[in-house]
């Protein structure tokens, strides 16, 4: 055999074994974790029983001005928020129950605070900066 013969098969073996031998591919489905599907639980509306009105809560605003909550006496339902708004200009006030059951921060002028009744009775409130400021919420049921 001559040279070139002998040199041509080898490249040519060369190149058929590099060929094999990338064109093969990792098993890749024995290193693949299996997926595991988790189910939700279904979201549940609960509905109040027929015949039951459902109850529609309010937000009442109270405004903080002159040194007087206004409106100075007021009734709301259970369920209903309270929404107090500093609109004293300069002067800081507070709202505190007098039995202890809300008291906000100081209120700067712009500022508000939020309290939400649960249970139905009166309630009497003051600002503790100017403790004449006084008013009255009653909740009914």
């Amino acid at each position: 055999m001559t040279r070139r013969k002998i040199l041509f098969v080898g490249v040519v073996g060369g190149a058929l074994l590099l060929g094999a031998c990338a064109g093969s591919s990792p098993d890749t489905a024995a290193t693949t974790p299996p997926t595991t599907e988790v189910s939700q639980p279904a979201a549940t509306t609960t509905a109040p029983p027929a015949g039951e009105p459902a109850q529609v809560s309010e937000v009442v605003e109270v405004s903080i001005e002159s040194f007087l909550f206004g409106p100075a006496d007021l009734t709301v339902s259970v369920g209903d928020t309270i929404r107090w708004t500093n609109n004293e200009a300069g002067i800081p006030h507070d709202t505190t129950a007098d039995e202890g059951l809300w008291e906000s921060a100081t209120l700067r002028p712009g500022d508000q605070f939020e309290f939400t009744f649960t249970e139905p009775g009166t309630y009497t409130y003051f600002c503790s900066i100017h403790p004449n400021m006084r008013a009255t919420i009653t909740v009914t049921s």
